[in-house]
């Protein structure tokens, strides 16, 4: 694009934005428009307008046992500030429990007629709401979105008073509390990466708590489309597919309403003039109407991961029409794509075609309203770069535009449930953990990046390490809740693969919680590797903005309490991945760094050179730290980069020139062996790729040696071995390149040893 038109473009969009926020402001203050500056066309073309309730609210602190009858008493108006949407902890709040807010609006008579929604699109962790001193309603679940009619409570062209309590408060502290928990929060209420870990007493500190996303006014007639889902169904040799359909709209009166529904489905992200129209009549009765329409497309574009192909989504728009108007709208993205998960063959396929998962473990916040569109973007930008293909979202579900940027870069997600480790034994609370699963379905339905539904990590019965963790283990507890969640989710989605639970069996953490580092170089018996990994301390300038200077270098027990707060894990350092400190702060984060590089690249590799016998899948452990604090992230919380990204990258790479090796030192007069593969999990195949190597003593070049072999698209095969007895001693470096035919370089590799005397 040239910068005119950039610029042309960017005053279009900024004015109309400007527009859309003049005129809701104008709304909200009760100040009638004239016809032609109305919010988009009620009734005639959009069918619904959006008026943000975003912006300042009054704020109060409250506790368990406050009521609306009391805190009503009080002078609102002298209540704190606060940004909505915001946890309340960013917002300098650092409090548990309830918090009262409260929000002042006034709408013009022109839509008195209308029928009113009070939507919120996230509100951590339950929400009790009233309007003018009126009891709307409550919700439990800090992930979906969730409404109100509040049509028979709204006035209109005077001032309404919103009020909403939401409480977000501590597990109790009682004795082996972290087994028992109550709250379906995941990572945010108890994690190994939370403030002051998942141990300590300080493991709930820096509450999450808040209305962390929008709040809006949404003015519709009678007619409102609730829900969308959309079900691609492939035929892969014909080149067709169905957009199965699943509507569920709303009619808020008392009779019943002849409709014509029209379906319009067209390219989304890709040039072309493809588009498939539908129109059905349709009698909706007063309440739900639940409404299945199958959709053909011919020859449909296919959504790819960022590695296999393209991303192609496209636009279903869908329109109800009532005496010749729209009376509502709603649009969605989709992608028509098709995942199997063969646990027989230890095989991904997407679109019918074997791919191999080459992923890694993402927390982005502790807080959800701090991660902006551009701040997801960055992040995806970096997991691209690192040659990811999938992100497990762990241990909790974050906000909805990560996922749609997502969709547009072909980046697949594997999707946790916000459970983690222990919960009460109750059918109360089996029936909420439930209901708030099929909402994580229902919610993020149409993202073709998704393609798991993960339901618990590591639940208690499957944890075999709690019973020296708690004094009153039980290896049957949460069984029941793990097999009523797989029973409700299964049958729910036929879309995509359900995995009951993140196994502890699927978390080696070889040179962490146990073993070496390099027993990562053994065969292994699993098959989807969901977590491996290791810590390492961010570069001195940010770990300054994390401790004290004067604990930056910490030797009593006190200054170790501290780092511990901030998630670092003194014992596995020493213990068992044996780092050393050195002798200042910078050399202990180059060698706590070094250690995770090394020990991801080597876990990698070994795992890709064992794709599909038996391994089919890999996530290191962790991507980005999700506060200021020293964790496993091989980006920090600043973004910036620790040398574990770089050994991930080289590691990822999808067409991998793998070194196979056992020691890291020989002494002088022994056979160094290693062996070369060739790894493409692409679908490409090279014919006549050059295989080049060569071996260097410092700046020396020893050897170098070139082959030509064909690489097979989807294939992974040990190409050559190499030996060398009498080498003096030294230090070496081995490199390894993959080329095309032509010699455009498709992969690149060293690995570095010593000779010792």
């Amino acid at each position: 694009m040239l910068m005119n038109d950039f610029y042309l473009s960017f005053t279009k969009v900024f004015c109309h934005r400007l527009f859309l926020a003049l005129v809701a402001s104008l709304l909200l203050n009760g100040i009638s428009l004239p016809v032609a500056a109305q919010l988009p066309q009620s009734g005639t073309a959009s069918g619904r307008q959006i008026i943000p309730l975003s912006g300042v609210w009054k704020f109060k602190p409250g506790d368990s046992n406050s009521f609306i009858n009391e805190v009503s008493k009080n002078d609102v108006d002298r209540w704190t500030d606060i940004h909505v949407p915001a946890n309340w902890y960013l917002q300098g709040r650092d409090i548990s429990g309830v918090a009262w807010y409260s929000k002042k609006f006034t709408l013009s008579d022109e839509i008195a007629r209308k029928h009113i929604t009070l939507k919120f699109s996230g509100v951590d962790y339950t929400a009790e709401v009233w309007l003018n001193g009126k009891y709307i309603g409550f919700h439990e679940g800090y992930f979906q979105p969730f409404g109100f009619d509040i049509s028979k409570a709204v006035l209109f062209g005077k001032e309404n008073h919103l009020m909403v309590k939401v409480n977000s408060p501590l597990e109790k502290m009682v004795e082996d509390w972290s087994l028992h928990k109550r709250y379906i929060k995941g990572i945010f209420g108890h994690h190994d990466t939370r403030p002051g870990g998942a141990w300590s007493e300080r493991g709930q500190e820096q509450n999450t708590g808040g209305i962390w996303a929008s709040v809006d006014l949404e003015i519709h007639d009678a007619a409102l489309i609730e829900e969308v889902k959309v079900s691609p169904q492939l035929n892969l040799p014909a080149h067709t597919a169905n957009a199965a359909v699943q509507l569920q709209v709303g009619l808020k009166q008392t009779t019943a309403k002849p409709v014509t529904i029209q379906f319009n489905i067209k390219p989304f992200n890709f040039p072309s003039t493809q588009s498939v129209s539908k129109e059905i009549s349709q009698t909706l009765s007063p309440g739900f109407n639940s409404i299945n329409v199958p959709i053909t497309v011919d020859k449909p574009e296919l959504w790819w991961p960022w590695d296999q192909g393209k991303a192609n989504l496209y636009q279903l728009t869908i329109n109800v029409v009532a005496d010749k108007q729209v009376i509502d709208t709603k649009t969605v993205t989709f992608g028509f794509r098709d995942v199997r998960y063969d646990k027989a063959q230890n095989e991904w396929l997407i679109n019918g075609r074997r791919m191999f998962l080459r992923g890694t473990n993402y927390i982005a916040t502790q807080w959800l309203s701090e991660m902006t569109p551009e701040r997801f973007a960055q992040d995806i930008a970096l997991m691209k770069a690192a040659n990811i293909n999938i992100v497990r979202v762990h241990a909790h579900i974050t906000a909805d535009d990560y996922y749609r940027q997502c969709d547009e870069a072909g980046l697949l997600n594997w999707q946790d449930f916000p459970l983690q480790w222990g919960y009460l034994e109750d059918a109360e609370f089996t029936r909420n953990a439930v209901r708030q699963a099929r909402d994580m379905v229902n919610v993020f339905y149409n993202h073709p990046s998704i393609i798991v539904w993960s339901l618990i990590n590591e639940p208690t019965w499957d944890a075999p390490w709690m019973a020296t963790k708690y004094k009153h283990y039980n290896k049957l507890q949460n069984k029941i809740l793990t097999d009523k969640l797989y029973q409700a989710i299964y049958p729910l989605d036929k879309t995509r693969y359900v995995h009951p639970y993140s196994a502890s069996g699927e978390h080696p953490w070889l040179g962490w919680y146990s073993g070496s580092w390099l027993d990562y170089n053994q065969p292994t018996k699993i098959s989807l590797v969901a977590e491996y990994g290791a810590q390492a301390l961010p570069d001195i300038a940010n770990l300054r903005k994390i401790i004290a200077e004067e604990d930056i270098w910490p030797v009593t027990d006190q200054q170790w309490d501290r780092w511990e707060f901030h998630n670092f894990r003194r014992k596995e350092t020493f213990k068992y991945a044996k780092v050393p400190m050195g002798s200042t702060p910078v050399e202990f984060i180059g060698n706590t760094q070094k250690y995770q590089a090394k020990l991801i690249k080597l876990a990698a590799e070994s795992y890709r050179r064992q794709r599909y016998h038996p391994v089919s899948g890999i996530f290191q452990f962790m991507f980005v730290e999700d506060w200021p604090s020293m964790n496993w992230g091989v980006v920090d919380y600043w973004r910036l980069p620790k040398l574990g990204y770089a050994a991930l990258q080289q590691a990822y790479q999808p067409v991998l020139p793998s070194i196979e090796w056992q020691q890291e030192s020989y002494k002088r007069g022994e056979t160094a062996n290693f062996e070369l593969w060739a790894i493409n999990d692409l679908p490409t195949a090279y014919p006549d790729a050059q295989i080049i190597y060569s071996l260097r003593a410092g700046k020396t070049l020893l050897e170098r040696h070139k082959l030509t072999m064909d690489i097979a698209a989807d294939s992974g095969k040990k190409i050559q071995a190499l030996s060398w007895s009498s080498l003096v001693p030294g230090h070496y470096e081995l490199v390894y390149t993959i080329a095309d035919n032509k010699g455009n370089k498709l992969g690149v590799n060293t690995h570095e040893f010593d000779i010792k005397p």
